[in-house]
């Protein structure tokens, strides 16, 4: 059974760049188009991983992370965060919410988020 990954993020090209890489690369890919539609999503999808914006409309990344660390424990994704968005206060405050990694989008190549990703999930493959 392939990994399910959850994308969140506003920016149609970017959603769709990364969910054709991810799913070429064998992962099963949800996408949303903004922190609502993440939460709605991850109550139906259960992913193994979230890549989350920051910037969104209607709910951005820090409000999503907010309400998703609600859930319990067991039943929460690693999430990474892929932002331009690139203070120290904003990562700092992302990882406090439970971020894994923080990634910044102008620097991320789509190679670069499936090794991030794969890091993250590699470990949960059956031996």
């Amino acid at each position: 059974m392939s990994q399910r990954v959850l994308i969140v993020e506003d920016d149609n090209i970017l959603r769709e760049m990364y969910a054709l890489k991810l799913t070429m690369d064998g992962f099963t890919v949800d996408t949303a188009r903004d922190g609502i539609e993440g939460l709605e999503k991850v109550a139906a999808a259960k992913p193994d991983l979230i890549i989350l914006d920051m910037l969104m409309p209607r709910l951005d990344g820090l409000q999503f992370l907010a309400r998703y660390n609600q859930r319990p424990p067991d039943q929460r994704a690693t999430v990474l965060v892929a932002s331009n968005k690139s203070s120290t206060e904003q990562i700092n405050k992302a990882k406090q919410l439970g971020a894994a990694e923080y990634l910044i989008k102008s620097k991320l190549t789509p190679d670069d988020l499936v090794v991030h990703v794969r890091k993250y999930l590699e470990p949960l493959q059956p031996a």
